[in-house]
């Protein structure tokens, strides 16, 4: 029991930083979006941090090099 409140307590942690972390790029003018709509960072996160998630972030580049959107999408092929 105490090994599978650890992992749960150890992915919350993961999934909270990470929102986090989409905040800050948010607060940027980053967009963030999930399966092509616009999300918020928790929303963001809630996806793609989860064991064996199936979504994969694309960042998405601007002409002076800064990231414009971060994409998480829906993997579908393995």
């Amino acid at each position: 029991m105490d090994d599978e409140y650890s992992e749960v307590v150890e992915w919350e942690f993961v999934r909270e930083a990470f929102t986090v972390q989409l905040e800050m790029l948010q607060r940027r003018g980053v967009e963030l979006f999930v399966d092509g709509e616009a999300a918020l960072p928790v929303e963001a996160a809630a996806k793609a941090v989860r064991e064996n998630s199936p979504y994969m972030a694309d960042y998405v580049f601007g002409d002076t090099g800064n990231i414009e959107q971060v994409r998480f999408d829906r993997v579908t092929h393995w």
